[in-house]
């Protein structure tokens, strides 16, 4: 009992130390307070000039931290491209039609583009691929082609695109009636429906580049099938159109007695095109007259940017506009047509060839931009060129003497006394006016009596091409075209295309450089083709069918600060510069850098 009692009594006096802690402690902190502080306070006198030191070194470190942080906050923020906002360009020639597959006018080729998605497109690297098509596979003999469209496309009025699309488009294409100005033969191709994303193309012959021939825009069957062909171009649709590119219409304004330009495009963004990153939230097309309209605009600022203008335009422009230069697979030619009274002599077409002095014809341009040849060296590598004819005016007026030609006081007469009349057809523009001026300045040298026909491109230029072009109305053509991405000139020089519905401008036929083509066109074997094209080459340099001018390039004017396509783009026509058009952008704003 003693234990426990003495156990207990242990308890309790620990319970009882444990309730006096508090207080305790309390006396301890002020005794040490007051020892280790109050008590050393006096102390502080003998140490405040140092006290003072330290505090106003603190206050100026502060200070300058702060003064940092305002005066270079902008060293930690960057103004970035973001999206919304709008963009703007300056276009030549009247929007007569907004159907692509009726695009003339650079106007209305511009708009095609912007609004119209293609079942394959250039990339960013000029290189073909899908656009709308998913995938498209050849089988082994190259002559059956597999297109299947991409999930989930549908048109801007939310209708699916489908397999009916490309099979209405290709019939409309080919239709001779509908006269539309896609340069692709699909006459002798036969088109079949596989599914509704599918559809097989059957070749006469086997082609391993069809897939270029896959580019271009198509246009809804679900509103345009039950239109006759021959009115698809007078119908609504030309002027309100259902879409599938990055952009949809908004709005056409037609021009006032005071305003320079024609026309007004609005555009807005398309949410249902199947690319939904669009940066810009509106695009704004102006048509205009003439080169002089579209300076004023871009100095103006009336327009952001313009692909119209040569590169001489540049000393006419304020400082505060870019310029962005880019070559392209095109080019100017002298397209000679071979079923005139005077030009289906060959001796007459070898004569202009020698006779006209191409380093006058070509003053001002750059010699690197020379064009000789239909096929360019990056489009078929290890080609061994023909010599080009060399300037002989001597030589040329002995080949019209051997053409049964004279001359009389320097005027070519025929063997009835009568002048030798040659007329030249050409689009209005910048450079390209200036050439064939000087082109007409040679042949009055050798002695031809010259008719010079310039259509103003602006008011003209769809009717220069259905009255002029496509009638072959003319002796001499000098006009521009596209070349493609792959050595193709079939389109242009084939006997099959020497009519109102192709695109051989010279009606040139030559069974033997038909061969070659048609050779070159359908072949698998490399060798082969390499070896066709040759052969082609010295065909075409002989019988003359058209001379070579210069290449074509891209001068992209535009307000600086916009973000517009990028320099490192392989461009094969003028319009691929909006093959990236959804990552273009006017409005910045400025964001904090991470480190």
């Amino acid at each position: 009992m003693k234990l426990q009692f003495e156990k207990s009594g242990q308890i309790k006096k620990r319970r009882k130390s444990f309730s006096t802690r508090w207080n305790e402690f309390l006396d301890k902190t002020g005794k040490h307070f007051s020892m280790l502080f109050v008590g050393r306070l006096q102390n502080a006198r003998e140490v405040r000039l140092w006290i003072a030191e330290w505090v106003l070194l603190v206050a100026v470190v502060f200070i300058f931290a702060l003064v940092q942080i305002f005066w270079y906050s902008d060293a930690y923020e960057t103004d970035v491209f973001v999206a919304g906002g709008g963009f703007s360009e300056a276009t030549l020639g009247k929007v007569n039609s907004m159907n692509p597959l009726y695009a003339a006018t650079s106007s209305e080729k511009t708009l095609a583009k912007l609004m119209f998605a293609n079942l394959v497109s250039p990339d960013v690297s000029g290189h073909m691929k899908g656009e709308l098509a998913k995938t498209i596979e050849m089988d082994k003999t190259g002559k059956i082609w597999k297109v299947t469209l991409r999930d989930g496309l549908v048109w801007s009025d939310g209708e699916p695109i489908t397999a009916d699309d490309i099979v209405y488009t290709v019939n409309l294409i080919t239709d001779t009636t509908a006269k539309t100005t896609i340069s692709v033969d699909f006459s002798h191709v036969k088109l079949e429906k596989i599914d509704d994303k599918t559809v097989q193309f059957t070749l006469p012959s086997t082609y391993i580049d069809f897939a270029d021939s896959l580019e271009f825009p198509l246009v809804p069957s679900h509103v345009l099938k039950d239109i006759s062909p021959a009115l698809v171009y007078e119908s609504d649709y030309s002027r309100n159109p259902v879409s599938s590119g990055p952009f949809v219409l908004n709005a056409l304004q037609a021009s006032t007695a005071t305003e320079s330009s024609m026309q007004t495009i609005y555009l807005n963004r398309n949410e249902n095109y199947f690319l939904a990153d669009t940066m810009l939230a509106s695009f704004t097309l102006k048509t205009y007259e003439n080169i002089n309209d579209i300076v004023d605009a871009l100095r103006a600022s009336d327009v952001t940017a313009t692909a119209e203008l040569g590169a001489e335009s540049m000393n006419n422009l304020p400082v505060s506009i870019g310029r962005r230069s880019s070559v392209v697979n095109g080019g100017v030619y002298a397209f000679l047509n071979t079923e005139t009274d005077h030009l289906k002599n060959i001796k007459v077409r070898q004569a202009i060839q020698a006779g006209v002095d191409m380093a006058v014809v070509r003053d001002g341009i750059d010699d690197l931009l020379a064009l000789d040849y239909p096929i360019l060296e990056d489009q078929e590598s290890d080609l061994e060129y023909p010599e080009i004819v060399k300037y002989d005016l001597e030589a040329a007026k002995k080949l019209l003497e051997e053409a049964k030609y004279t001359y009389e006081n320097d005027k070519l007469k025929t063997a009835e006394g009568e002048e030798v009349q040659i007329t030249i057809a050409v689009a209005k523009r910048d450079m390209i006016t200036g050439v064939a001026e000087r082109f007409a300045g040679e042949l009055k040298k050798l002695g031809f009596e010259v008719i010079l026909s310039i259509f103003d491109e602006s008011l003209v230029s769809e009717d220069f091409f259905a009255t002029v072009v496509r009638p072959r109305d003319f002796d001499i053509l000098i006009y521009e075209i596209d070349l493609g991405v792959s050595a193709d000139p079939f389109v242009y020089y084939s006997s099959t295309q020497a009519s109102e519905a192709g695109w051989n401008f010279s009606n040139y036929k030559n069974g033997l450089a038909d061969d070659a083509l048609l050779s070159a066109h359908t072949t698998t074997d490399k060798q082969l083709r390499k070896t066709k094209y040759e052969s082609f080459l010295k065909y075409w340099m002989n019988d003359v069918p058209a001379i070579g001018i210069y290449r074509s390039t891209l001068n992209y004017y535009f307000i600086q600060n916009r973000q517009i396509y990028s320099e490192d783009m392989r461009l094969t026509d003028k319009l691929d510069r909006f093959a990236d058009v959804r990552y273009w952008a006017s409005e910045r704003k400025p964001v904090n850098m991470t480190p």
